[in-house]
Formats: C-alpha cells, sequence, structure tokens
C-alpha cells in the first residue's frame, strides 16, 4: 500500500532517515543505532492520521459509542492496559532490512517508506495470535517487500474492516 502523501510529520521522520542512512556507523547498526532507526521507522507509520480498524477492534469501539467520524489523541487507545493495540502491518525490523539492503538515495529510502504498510488497530487477543504463530515480528514465509502488507493478519485469521481511527497529537511508541 502507497500512502498518497506524506504529513509533514512523516517528511521530518524520513528525512531524519535518509540523513542516517549515509553514515556508515548507522548502516553498520554500531551503538543503538539499529534501535534508534527501527524507531524511526516505527514512528514514520504510526504519524499516520489514521490506523485502520480489524473488525474485532471495529466491533469494540462500536460497542462503546466511539465515534469514528471525530479525531482523538494517540495517547487515548494506546498502553499495556488497553484493549486494543497499535500493530504496524510490516514490522519496523523488515522495513529495516530492506532499507539497509539498497542504496541510500532519497527516492529509494521514499519508496520503501511509503510502501511500508500502515497501522492498524487490533484487540489484545489478536495481537496475542500474531505472536502464537511466530509473526509478532515478521511477515509470512515467502512474502517479499511488495506483497500485501496484511499478509500476517491474514495467516493468524484477523479480518481487517475498511474503518479508520482518526489520530493526531503526540506520536506514541
Amino acid at each position: 500500500m502507497i500512502f498518497p502523501s506524506e504529513n509533514i510529520d512523516q517528511l521530518a521522520l524520513r528525512k531524519w532517515i535518509t540523513a542516517g542512512l549515509i553514515i556508515d556507523e548507522v548502516r553498520g547498526l554500531n551503538g543503538d543505532a539499529g534501535y534508534l532507526l527501527s524507531n524511526m521507522i516505527a514512528k514514520y507509520t504510526l504519524a499516520s492520521s489514521r490506523y485502520r480498524l480489524s473488525s474485532e477492534a471495529l466491533s469494540w469501539f462500536g460497542s462503546r459509542g466511539i465515534d469514528l467520524t471525530k479525531e482523538y489523541s494517540r495517547s487515548r487507545y494506546y498502553g499495556k492496559n488497553s484493549a486494543v493495540m497499535y500493530e504496524h502491518s510490516i514490522p519496523s525490523s523488515v522495513v529495516r532490512s530492506v532499507l539497509l539492503a539498497q542504496e541510500s538515495s532519497e527516492s529509494s529510502i521514499k519508496s520503501v517508506l511509503q510502501s511500508a504498510g500502515e497501522v492498524v488497530v487490533v484487540m489484545s487477543t489478536e495481537d496475542e495470535r500474531l505472536g502464537a504463530i511466530g509473526l509478532a515480528r515478521k511477515m509470512p514465509d515467502g512474502w517479499e517487500y511488495g506483497d500485501d502488507p496484511h499478509a500476517r493478519y491474514a495467516e493468524a485469521g484477523i479480518q481487517l474492516s475498511q474503518s479508520f481511527l482518526l489520530v493526531k497529537g503526540k506520536i506514541k511508541r
């Protein structure tokens, strides 16, 4: 999935990632570079203004009368005690591997990041299903970058809706 355009936060994060990837020590994942790079990739996706809802999450929001036409703070439904979780359709470690395996041109980095999938709001129980089948931090066997970014969910039997949670504010990670 390619996002039609970047917002200002995504642009800033992409520029940070692009600048970092020209540094040999970052590309070599020295020090905390691996963590920092993965974190910035995750934040790039999280900076989107809308997160897709799984069908179960959509039901959860509906049962609580939450108006999905309104915008909510990213922190409102985030946290260890929340019934829902923010999930990256393509884990940031997968995106990081793709970025490190290619040239560091601005256009190639932008292409990879804009194909990095989306944030999906899932129930905690759905997130546990991903972990139980070994797909918490990786894509299914045989999947290649550019294939369906939702392949992990299909394999775990997680249905995705066509509805979104509109978000704003500080990026939570």
